[in-house]
């Protein structure tokens, strides 16, 4: 028997959020609400650099914005900070991390982004770090994940179909934990979505090769759970000019909209319209759920939407 529909809103703390990232939350409560399923509230906060408390908070203003429930996750900032933070979950990370180390998979790397991507992908094999056995634990030392040449993940997705991601050139031996020793976003946001249950994660286009990255790494490591979910990409929102929504468009946050004066009814209006709804009926959350449909959203994938 089918298992209920759960999934999760993830956003990060690390700017302020903008029409896309509002666009996969409407996206993925429909989803959830319609099939009677589980949302869960996931803040990614490891990022800890780029963390600010403003940015925290904005979270739960846009989601009271947009009239948007959830069942699982904190109830205000206060919370996270105290019982969800995924500071909390270090040591779970660690274990999977360890367990990468012990099969052999992981190589000490002191390189930096820069010099590291100066190496072609094609040539990935030959990074001198990969053969060196460099210890693990020294200072400043990131730790990469061994991707064998012409690795190729294939997964199923409920709006793209069959999707083939060749990871040995798209995200070449990416990093698992940086060398500040905390755990990069792939392995977290993977123990994460095991933990608690996820069997279905929406995310935009531009992630199809983070699904592919974790979804090696749930094959090394025996996490047959996640090889099962059901995967949504979306179509990404765009730019005035054409470029990807970024959070460092601080003009195209929802904060700066709000400020300017736009309302509940008119950002929903907004949403509808670059879903291609001509209707003006879509007024606020629960209208756009009533006119939400995977169908529909199916017709938009490989499209990019662009933000007013």
């Amino acid at each position: 028997m089918p298992q209920p529909l759960k999934t999760r809103i993830a956003p990060t703390p690390s700017g302020y959020l903008h029409l896309g990232n509002a666009l996969s939350f409407a996206i993925t409560w429909a989803l959830a609400r319609k099939q009677n399923g589980t949302v869960i509230l996931r803040i990614d906060d490891l990022d800890n650099a780029r963390f600010r408390p403003e940015y925290l908070q904005d979270i739960f203003n846009t989601l009271h914005f947009m009239g948007l429930d959830y069942d699982e996750g904190p109830t205000d900032a206060k919370d996270f900070v105290e019982n969800y933070s995924q500071l909390l979950r270090l040591p779970r990370y660690h274990t999977l991390l360890q367990q990468l180390v012990e099969q052999g998979h992981v190589y000490a790397c002191p390189c930096s982004r820069k010099q590291f991507s100066s190496i072609p992908s094609s040539a990935c094999h030959l990074h001198t770090c990969r053969h060196q056995l460099l210890p693990l634990h020294e200072a400043g030392i990131a730790w990469r994940l061994r991707i064998p040449e012409g690795t190729e993940v294939t997964f199923q997705d409920q709006l793209l179909k069959t999707c083939t991601i060749k990871l040995a050139e798209e995200m070449p031996d990416f990093v698992v934990q940086r060398k500040e020793g905390i755990p990069a976003y792939q392995i977290a946001s993977l123990a994460d979505d095991l933990d608690m249950g996820i069997n279905t994660i929406v995310r935009g286009e531009d992630l199809l090769t983070s699904t592919a990255a974790q979804l090696y790494l749930a094959q090394l490591l025996g996490a047959e759970d996640f090889t099962i979910i059901n995967f949504v990409h979306h179509p990404l929102v765009s730019d005035p000019a054409g470029g990807k929504l970024s959070k460092s468009h601080d003009s195209l946050s929802l904060t700066e909209m709000r400020k300017s004066g736009l309302s509940s009814k008119a950002f929903w209006q907004t949403i509808a319209r670059m879903l291609g709804w001509q209707e003006v009926s879509v007024v606020d959350a629960r209208s756009f759920l009533e006119r939400f449909s995977l169908e529909e959203l199916r017709k938009m994938s490989r499209k990019d939407l662009q933000a007013e």
